[in-house]
Order: structure tokens, then C-alpha cells, then sequence
């Protein structure tokens, strides 16, 4: 097995490049942003390659949790090998992010294996309070209980939303003697790598850093992970959480936040995507005969991962397609027609990535169980009240009853059309529409108004 990322020294890069190139090695792991590299992709292309596998999977859905553009050359990577068989791995996807998964990738008559996502030793609970101050009061508060109650043994993860909240936070907590480190994607390599070993060793029992400190991290005793306000959606909170308690003992998660953090998140949210007069160009390229990405950023210029989101986009509405050969334009549509289908469904992915913070501050706001709220997001029927959350403590939780639809049915709604029914709650329901995104409706109201129909 050979490894190719940005960390390796020059000469370790070649000597891998050879093994892949000889015919020696018989596992090439490669971080995804290596695929952008001329010399990479036309490496794998030469290779006799017999799988693809792409871990953290969910980083290829542009509405997923962890979004990463450096994976939106994945799928083109893919084709150009002629589509080997393709085994794409994540801890948690809902049942719309496993659909984009496999549409990305490419993946035709796919098999869905789906594992046991429940957590039962990790307790879950919420707080919400005035301001981002009143936040990191409280994740101070929690920090400082744990670790008295502990003893000092176990790690913690504290999570914040953005670099600059990551090192503030940081900050307050060492004058409070609470002894945490910082990790942010803008530190230094040698920085980071530090933490990541001095976590991994028990050196380090507090770490305090954005969503980048967590993949390949798998230390068994987490016993406590904090976010400090909210995160973009459930998905990336679950996996997050879930990084507590992999011993299998008793763990916590706690999020905390305010008001005004949920903008925040809205407002990340908001991406307007790839613009017009770049679709114009990519289209306009690609239509003179099959283009590698490289050549086309270069053709349009572009940066290789703007060109690559633009391709996508245009993919995804069948104005181009992807093989061996490159990218290429299909005469489906005129131009114009392909650029206001290509900007309708970023303006659908947009909606839904607003509508997945909604959720998040529903499961902040809850009255009911958060473990069988985040349960049935994810795909799972969970009923029953789990007995270790917040809500379930005070005795606020009761078994649901007498559902008009199962969960994972298609519904009509008059107004926002088809839907996928994903959550119950005691009085409410969420319908995941297709255009519209998620939409909560008073489940009182659907039983007695037809406000929901079986979609047929």
C-alpha cells in the first residue's frame, strides 16, 4: 500500500508514484484534492485500477454535512477509470444524501448496506441561551462540571463554528485554567500535527477547534463533546457527537446555543453557486469535444475547483457528460436553457441547506426525544423514547402513535407538491420536499385537513 497527500516529502511522493506506476502496490490511498494534479489523474488512469473506494462519502453531496470541494472530482475521477466498481463508505447519511451519493459518484444499480447508527451510551442533551457570550459561558460551565466529575480522566472535543470563534473560545477557557488546545484548518501543519498527537497519546485532554479536528481521530475514551452554538445540519452533529463514547461507556453531548447563531448558519447556507457567465464558458469549451477539468479551467480561467462545481452543475441537468475521454457537451438543451436548470437546482440546494439549519434549531427547541428525533432523520423508525437524552429525563417523552404515513412514504402537499416524510414529533410532522426543502406542519391539522396526500 502506498499513500499520496500534500504532507509527503518529494522524494516520498515519487517513490509512490513509481509503486503505483510499476505495477507494485496494491492499495493507492490518495487524498481526494490529489485528483486535481494532471501527473495523479493520468497516473490512476494508466493503472490497472479494479475498485474505487471513497471514504467519508458524504463529503460528495453539495447538501451534505462536511461538504468538501476537493471531492467534486471524485465522481469525474470515477468515470475516467471506465467506472470500476465503486464502494463509497460514511458514518451517517440520511436517505436523501445516500440517493446524491450515488448519483455523483455514478453508481448504477447500487446495493445500500445500512449498519445500527444508534448511540445509546451517549447521553444528548441541549441548552439554549441569550448570546454567543452566554454560549461560552455555558460550554465553560459544562467543561469545568465534567471534568470535576471525572476526575480529570477522558477527553473532550469542543466544537465552534468558525476559526475565529475557535481561537476566542480557546482563549477564554485557558484563562480559566481549563488547559485546552487549539485546532483550526489555518494553523500551521506542524500546529496541527501536534494536536493530533498529543490527542490521540492522552497528552492532551481538551481540544477546542472547527469541524476540521475529527476525521481519522478515533480515541476511545471521548467522554465529552461540546458545540458551541449550532452546526450547518444533523448529520454533521451526529457524526460529531459520535465521536464520544467509542469504548461503549457512558458519554455526553451537549449543544448550546443562541439565537443570533442560527443566522449565522443561514447565512453559510447561502452560497449562490457557480455563476452564469461561468456555466456560459465551461458550456461553450466542453461543446469543441472532450475536455480534461485541467484543460477546461485553463480554456475558461477558472481555478480547477470552481471549473469542477461548474461541471457538476451542468452534469447533474444532462447538459454534459463525463467519460475516459473528459467532459463534454450534449446537445440536450440550448445554452440558456442549460444555465437556468443548472441555477434552478442550486437554488433547490440552497433551499434545503437553509431548511436542514431549521432542523438543527428543532432539535435544539425540542420538547420531545432528541435521540429518536435525529433517529428518523437518518432513516430508522424510533418510536419508542430513548431514556438518555435531556427531554426523556424530565419525563417529557411519550411513545408515538397512530402515524398517518410511514416514515420514508411519499406525500403531496397542494402547495409544495412531492415529499418524503422523514420526522415525528408528538405534534408535528417534517416532510422533506423536493423543491421546497424541509417544511414542519401541525400533525393535527394533516390527520383532520388532508393537508397531505399518499403521492401516487
Amino acid at each position: 500500500a502506498v499513500a499520496i497527500n500534500s504532507a509527503q516529502s518529494s522524494r516520498a511522493r515519487r517513490s509512490a508514484i513509481a509503486s503505483i506506476s510499476d505495477g507494485e502496490a496494491g492499495f493507492a490511498l490518495l487524498a481526494p484534492e490529489q485528483l486535481a494534479h494532471p501527473e495523479i489523474a493520468e497516473l490512476l488512469r494508466t493503472a490497472d485500477v479494479r475498485q474505487f473506494v471513497v471514504d467519508e462519502a458524504h463529503c460528495v453531496a453539495a447538501w451534505g454535512h462536511d461538504f468538501r470541494p476537493d471531492y467534486l472530482h471524485i465522481g469525474g475521477m470515477a468515470a475516467q477509470l471506465g467506472r470500476p466498481p465503486i464502494l463509497a463508505l460514511t458514518a451517517t447519511a440520511s436517505p436523501r444524501i445516500r440517493s446524491e451519493i450515488i448519483r455523483v459518484l455514478g453508481m448504477n444499480d447500487a446495493e445500500i448496506v445500512v449498519g445500527e447508527v444508534d448511540r445509546p451510551e451517549i447521553w444528548l442533551g441541549a441548552r439554549s441561551v441569550a448570546d454567543e457570550p452566554a454560549v461560552d459561558q455555558a460550554i465553560a460551565d459544562a467543561l469545568r462540571q465534567e471534568l470535576d466529575a471525572r476526575n480529570g480522566s477522558g477527553r473532550t472535543i469542543v466544537y465552534t463554528p468558525t476559526r475565529a470563534r475557535a481561537e476566542r473560545l480557546a482563549a477564554q477557557l485557558a484563562g480559566q485554567e481549563l488547559e485546552p488546545r487549539l485546532y483550526h484548518g489555518g494553523l500551521g501543519r506542524a500546529a496541527r500535527e501536534s494536536v493530533h498527537r498529543d490527542f490521540r497519546s492522552g497528552r492532551a485532554g481538551v481540544v477546542v477547534g472547527t469541524n476540521a479536528f475529527g476525521l481519522g481521530v478515533d480515541r476511545p475514551d471521548v467522554r465529552l463533546v461540546l458545540h458551541a452554538d449550532a452546526p450547518g445540519n444533523l448529520d454533521s452533529y451526529y457524526q460529531e457527537a459520535g465521536r464520544a463514547g467509542r469504548d461503549g461507556q457512558p458519554s455526553r453531548a451537549l449543544l448550546v446555543t443562541h439565537p443570533g447563531g442560527f443566522g449565522v448558519r443561514k447565512y453559510f447556507a447561502s452560497g449562490a453557486g457557480p455563476p452564469a457567465a461561468l456555466l456560459r464558458l465551461v458550456l461553450e469549451a466542453a461543446s469543441a469535444g472532450p475536455m480534461r477539468v485541467g484543460s477546461l479551467a485553463r480554456a475558461v480561467g477558472a481555478s480547477p475547483a470552481r471549473t469542477r462545481a461548474a461541471v457538476n452543475g451542468l452534469l447533474a441537468v444532462g447538459a454534459l457528460r463525463e467519460d475516459r475521454n473528459g467532459v463534454r457537451a450534449i446537445q440536450r438543451l440550448s445554452a440558456d436553457a442549460a444555465i437556468e436548470e443548472a441555477r434552478a437546482a442550486q437554488e433547490r440546494r440552497t433551499a434545503e441547506q437553509r431548511s436542514a439549519v431549521e432542523l438543527v434549531r428543532r432539535y435544539a427547541e425540542t420538547s420531545g426525544c432528541r435521540r429518536r428525533l435525529i433517529l428518523e432523520l437518518l432513516g430508522e423508525d424510533a418510536r419508542q423514547p430513548c431514556g438518555n437524552c435531556d427531554n426523556c429525563d424530565s419525563g417529557g417523552e411519550a411513545v408515538l402513535t397512530d402515524l398517518p404515513f410511514e416514515l420514508g412514504a411519499t406525500v403531496r402537499h397542494p402547495e409544495w407538491g412531492e415529499g418524503v416524510v422523514e420526522l415525528y414529533e408528538p405534534d408535528r410532522i417534517t416532510v422533506l420536499f423536493h423543491h421546497a426543502g424541509h417544511k414542519t406542519l401541525s400533525l393535527p391539522l394533516v390527520q383532520q385537513g388532508q393537508l397531505l396526500t399518499p403521492a401516487r
